[in-house]
């Protein structure tokens, strides 16, 4: 009965024809149901999960914990050689107004082995970037749900109009932020719950993180983005002529974002048919993560 008043129909007959004559450029259906959570959502989310969610994921929490000694030993090694050339290269000043923000892809194809790379990788460079006494943000993407949620229905409630963009809701997630310690994050281990990983809309993710790192802050800004692939969301690419849609904006916002200053990190966890960006180091496991993260790191710090 709503959805046959006048107002309404009016409303989705305006909203359709508007994206329909909208073909050029990259844009969101609706940016309402996106959300950023931090350690307190976290913490919720830990609570509400099942007995057996809550068993499985602190079982991998632990098996994170307890496993990859002789891993972190030779990463503490590589780490400490990278903390002295930092100190060597970098004036004091100079490393307390530089800034590297970690933003970590939570896609469904990151659960395992990919995502436990991640996380060492991190651990190990925010202990050397803190030692160095340069500031270091934790920060993930995913979506809310799969399948578009929210904002598909949103859109099949407007009629479904052609080339809605993004069609899907964000979930952006700060596990650090840079105003507080760089110690690794209890609540980064979430990542590690399998139910936690969905789609990822790269570009939108590192406009977020670039935004939160203001030049008049920052004199040096660095966002590592940690990811086994390009930005992918199947509603998005179902309801699109344009399959290249997310993959082209990732890339603008690359592009867009070296123009203002910023330096560009990629590290990719396998994804071996990705195009590679400019700054870029490729591993297929644990300790070769935390090693090509820090020569990430020396790259973007150093030269």
């Amino acid at each position: 009965m709503m959805a046959s008043s006048p107002f309404l129909l009016g409303l989705r007959h305006r909203l359709g024809q508007r994206l329909d004559n909208c073909n050029d450029g990259y844009r969101a259906f609706t940016a309402a149901f996106d959300e950023i959570i931090g350690p307190d959502d976290l913490s919720m989310m830990h609570t509400d999960l099942s007995a057996a969610g809550k068993l499985a994921l602190e079982c991998s929490m632990a098996e994170f914990d307890r496993s990859f000694s002789k891993e972190r030993i030779l990463l503490a090694e590589e780490g400490a050689k990278l903390i002295r050339d930092i100190e060597v290269t970098i004036a004091d000043e100079d490393r307390t107004s530089a800034v590297v923000s970690f933003l970590i892809d939570h896609s469904g194809s990151m659960k395992g082995l990919r995502m436990i790379s991640a996380l060492l990788a991190v651990e190990v460079a925010g202990d050397v970037l803190r030692n160095a006494q340069i500031a270091t943000e934790i920060l993930g993407f995913t979506t809310t749900s799969w399948h578009g949620g929210e904002s598909r229905k949103a859109w099949k409630w407007a009629g479904r109009p052609r080339n809605p963009g993004r069609l899907c809701d964000l979930r952006h997630i700060v596990y650090g932020a840079a105003d507080r310690s760089a110690n690794f994050p209890w609540h980064l281990r979430m990542a590690l719950h399998p139910d936690f990983l969905r789609e990822n809309i790269d570009g939108e993710a590192l406009q977020w993180a670039a935004g939160r790192l203001r030049g008049h802050e920052w004199d040096r800004r660095v966002i590592i983005q940690l990811s086994d692939g390009a930005p992918i969301d199947d509603s998005t690419l179902l309801a699109n002529d344009d399959n290249d849609l997310l993959r082209r904006h990732l890339s603008e916002t690359h592009e867009a974002l070296a123009s203002e200053g910023f330096v560009l990190g990629t590290l990719l966890l396998g994804g071996e048919n990705v195009p590679e960006p400019k700054l870029f180091e490729r591993a297929n496991e644990p300790l070769e993560a935390g090693k090509c993260l820090m020569r990430l790191l020396r790259r973007a710090l150093i030269g």
